[in-house]
């Protein structure tokens, strides 16, 4: 039973992890968008005189964002150590596991910088980027731990056409992404009110935006249109794709709302959050489709689930 509980443990800290990410994006957009940007102009104190800093309201946002970032880091460091500890191994685990500590390090450290740079916008959306791709690993650690992972294989699969399909719906999901933050590096939410922005012309960069979301929404309408009356093996991945369309659609609605009517923070709000949620969806609609059953890795699950019982 022990090696059962080393993949329910890594499991149970993947998803924490990943949902701490989700949480911690969010609240980055909550920082910027109440313009507490600056609230701390140093890192990682506060400021010159204090380490932590809760004079002022903005000082109070930014401080909690940070205590929030250091509280994330547990379960982060804990998953890394729990890849480990499986056995025996089981081939895929590992990575993902070190992806998310590296990323969520990594994007300390951007964090830092882009204040002390006073939030140069390269930097601002480096370390939303860079979020999204501590998320996508810790999808893949969540997945590939589950108690259907033997139903995956540690290899992939781009002979069929939903493989392919889903494969070019995840890569234009992640342009739509980095457009996005070209579209919030250009306009007024910078996180501080006499910050750098892009010099772009925000029209231009919102329809290079829309134009992206609107490519991969055809795309998943095309998907399904594939996996339409398919066998029943694909209903999950047919599941998760209406969601993904969803959630797609009530994106594009938000985002085209929030552009006409001179994009109010409550809506640039949830508008990041439904992009992090969208983004888990497509990882998960990704690996999904694309990875496929093989009796070696079925094997390999079988065995760190049942060994020293």
């Amino acid at each position: 039973m022990a090696a059962l509980r080393d993949v329910t443990r890594y499991r149970q800290l993947a998803i924490v992890t990943t949902v701490g990410v989700c949480l911690l994006t969010v609240a980055g957009g909550i920082v910027r968008l109440t313009g507490s940007g600056l609230g701390c102009d140093d890192w990682p104190n506060c400021n010159s005189e204090r380490f932590v800093d809760v004079s002022s309201g903005h000082a109070a946002i930014e401080q909690v964002n940070r205590l929030l970032s250091g509280v994330i880091g547990v379960p982060t460091l804990l998953l890394a150590i729990s890849a480990f500890r499986v056995r025996p191994r089981v081939i895929g685990l590992r990575w993902p596991a070190i992806g998310v500590l590296v990323s969520v390090l990594a994007n300390g450290v951007v964090g830092g910088v882009a204040v002390r740079t006073d939030l140069h916008p390269a930097l601002v959306q480096s370390h939303f980027l860079l979020a999204m791709v501590s998320i996508a690993f810790g999808v893949v650690a969540a997945h590939r731990s589950s108690s259907s992972a033997g139903q995956s294989s540690r290899t992939t699969s781009w002979r069929s056409r939903p493989s392919r399909l889903t494969a070019a719906l995840t890569s234009l999901t992640a342009i739509a992404l980095v457009t996005g933050t070209v579209v919030t590096g250009t306009g007024p939410h910078a996180g501080e009110q006499d910050v750098r922005r892009f010099s772009f012309d925000i029209s231009n960069v919102a329809r290079i935006h829309s134009a992206t979301v609107i490519a991969a929404l055809a795309v998943a309408g095309l998907l399904a249109w594939t996996l339409r009356g398919g066998a029943d093996s694909a209903a999950a991945v047919r599941a998760a794709l209406s969601g993904w369309i969803f959630v797609g659609l009530l994106q594009s609605a938000v985002g085209y709302t929030q552009y006409f009517n001179g994009v109010p923070e409550l809506l640039v709000g949830t508008h990041i959050a439904l992009a992090t949620v969208l983004w888990v969806m497509t990882m998960r609609l990704f690996l999904m489709t694309v990875e496929t059953p093989t009796p070696e890795y079925n094997t390999k699950m079988m065995l760190a689930t049942t060994a020293r019982v």
